[in-house]
């Protein structure tokens, strides 16, 4: 079946812009919750609660990609139910498996402190479970405006809880509990929001079950992998510098994380179900990878050289001289930050071609290439920033390969990348320059004065530069914006 362009368009767009909307709601409350912890709670106690946030982050598998696999196959409500109960098996399995290997946790961190909070957590999946059909059929069905209320709901209730916990001193189980609390009013927001009622009957076909997990087990792959890759400095920092440091070297991401990662990981939500609308249209998709390319790092270039740039002032006003520790670091998880979002547009582009296995393979070579560079950056060195900036290294090189295989997938000519990325980083460059020499001339202000100086620059310039080498470009994403949210 044929999509016409510019209706995929308006979805996308209109897609995005929900997303954001909501992703950002829930974040944005979150990013409040951290600001007003890290002064409440200790670098360790950070650190303890990470323990178990790195360990469960890596078994969040939605449901071993039951919900990617409902997205691409056709509607089947026998498929659906199947999937719903596949899902909570799983929670359920992942819950009893992690309960158990609880104090290998504690041994691999040398920390015994780990066991307890691990265990608690595992508590998200069966609960995480629950919400894998109703998210599923809100992106089928490109109902981003309807998430608003769950991620909204999930940042409330965390942020009360774990703010109201740190000050009677919970200490790192403010985070734990505040955590599971978030889970557990998303997920009974989500059922709340489903544009049609819908409730799983008793029914298990294993014949839909293994397309099912067929495909499932791929983008769990994928997502394992990708969660190992993000993670796997948090576990060798925690077993090698304790507590502590990994407490630092985790509050270093949360601004990173908040602005760059947030924006191309929700994008490629969106990115996903649209692109497999048109997975057919090789001409379209190829367009809609290189415009999205454009979009994305339009926002996130100017977003990580600023963040490296103003990681002073920014660490000292919002999080207090307590973190200066996280200094160094924030420079370099911006770049790595930002460097992720120019190729991360790829990874829709083989999950809508069906082709996850893609993802794996290249997931497998990163992480070949990053753990022994990691080991030895955290062993040898003891070094925050240099672990971090080990990661920049490595994501440039694999990240160059990547961005290459996704365009030869699209039959993008390189030449046609290259045009799409140089406007935007020549922009960037621009305002690097701009606020390097704003900071360098204000040395002794005070450090809020020093981030209002940087950004105000920084976005000026920024704008300027823009606007002088790609108006053609900013003009018609105006456009499209005002069509895809007019009545018409």
């Amino acid at each position: 079946m044929s999509h016409k362009p510019a209706s995929l368009t308006k979805s996308t767009i209109q897609g995005t812009m929900w997303a954001y909307i909501s992703r950002y709601s829930g974040k944005a409350l979150n990013f409040v919750t951290i600001v007003v912890l890290a002064r409440l709670l200790a670098q360790e106690d950070f650190g303890v609660a990470g323990y178990a946030l790195v360990v469960i982050g890596f078994l969040q598998f939605n449901g071993l990609g039951i919900g990617p696999a409902l997205i691409y196959h056709d509607d089947d409500p026998r498929r659906t139910n199947t999937g719903f109960w596949l899902a909570l098996g799983i929670g359920l399995l992942l819950f009893a498996g992690m309960w158990l290997a609880a104090p290998l946790v504690g041994l691999f961190f040398n920390d015994a402190r780990a066991v307890p909070v691990v265990r608690v957590l595992a508590f998200t999946f069966p609960l995480s479970s629950l919400a894998v059909i109703p998210e599923a059929k809100l992106y089928k069905k490109l109902a981003f405006n309807r998430k608003f209320i769950p991620d909204f709901s999930r940042g409330v209730s965390k942020g009360v809880v774990a703010i109201s916990m740190a000050f009677m001193g919970f200490g790192a189980w403010s985070l734990i509990a505040g955590q599971l609390v978030g889970v557990l009013a998303a997920v009974l927001a989500m059922w709340l929001v489903l544009p049609a009622r819908w409730r799983p009957r008793f029914e298990f076909d294993t014949a839909l079950a293994r397309p099912l997990l067929s495909y499932g087990a791929n983008i769990a792959a994928v997502f394992f992998l990708g969660m190992l890759l993000l993670n796997v400095d948090y576990l060798l920092v925690g077993r090698y510098l304790g507590a502590a440091a990994l407490g630092v070297y985790l509050l270093a991401f949360r601004i990173p994380e908040l602005l760059i990662k947030q924006f191309y990981d929700l994008l490629s939500s969106v990115l996903f179900p649209v692109y497999s609308k048109m997975r057919n249209d090789l001409p379209a998709l190829r367009r809609g990878f290189l415009t999205t390319m454009g979009y994305i790092t339009m926002f996130t270039v100017p977003m990580g050289l600023g963040l490296a740039l103003v990681a002073g002032p920014l660490v000292l006003t919002v999080f207090g001289e307590k973190w200066v520790e996280a200094i160094p670091v924030v420079p370099a998880i911006a770049i790595y930050t930002m460097l992720r979002s120019i190729y991360y547009n790829s990874g829709s582009i083989y999950k809508a071609q069906g082709r996850p296995d893609l993802l794996t393979k290249l997931h497998l070579l990163q992480l070949a290439v990053l753990v022994p560079a990691l080991w030895a950056a955290v062993y040898f060195t003891g070094s925050l920033a240099i672990t971090a900036w080990t990661q920049v290294v490595v994501v440039l090189l694999i990240g160059s390969f990547r961005l290459w295989l996704a365009a030869r997938l699209v039959q993008a000519p390189l030449r046609d990348v290259a045009a799409t990325l140089r406007p935007v980083m020549l922009s960037g460059v621009f305002m690097a320059l701009v606020v390097l020499i704003s900071q360098q001339l204000t040395p002794d202000f005070l450090p809020l004065t020093r981030l209002v100086i940087g950004v105000s620059t920084g976005v000026l310039s920024y704008s300027m530069a823009v606007w002088w080498l790609q108006r053609d470009v900013v003009l018609v994403a105006g456009t499209k914006l005002r069509a895809a949210f007019s009545r018409r």
